[in-house]
């Protein structure tokens, strides 16, 4: 009865982290980062289109204009790419920290089940010597 005990902690532990992993790598969320970065490239290509169709100024103002804002939008991306960068990090981090933690946990109560067979084992033979 004791080996389906711990069996079944066992599996509730190795729950209890994937639901852990999940959270900390944001997999719950609605909204993921790559279809973000899709539609903010999406909505800068079609305001840069829009911007030569209707563009007041002559085409070396407007040109001008274009690589000033491409720039800052590039510099806003690569912000937000750095930002991404650094949560992905610490995201791992902590998923790699949290399975360690498993792994010691589910060792040491492999150790205990290993040790109390033993036990019972040598508690078994000793009877019948």
């Amino acid at each position: 009865m004791r080996n389906k005990e711990e069996l079944k902690a066992a599996a509730d532990l190795a729950k209890k982290t994937k639901r852990k992993l999940a959270e900390s790598l944001g997999m719950d969320s609605g909204l993921g980062t790559g279809k973000m970065l899709v539609g903010i490239l999406t909505g800068m290509a079609a305001g840069a289109a829009l911007a030569l169709l209707f563009a007041p100024n002559s085409g070396r103002k407007s040109r001008k204009m274009i690589a000033r804002k491409g720039n800052g939008y590039l510099d806003e991306a690569g912000v937000k790419y750095d930002n991404l960068i650094e949560t992905l990090a610490s995201a791992f981090d902590n998923a790699k920290s949290s399975v360690f933690n498993t792994a010691d946990e589910v060792g040491a109560k492999a150790k205990d089940y290993r040790n109390s067979v033993m036990k019972t084992e040598e508690e078994t033979l000793g009877k019948y010597s």
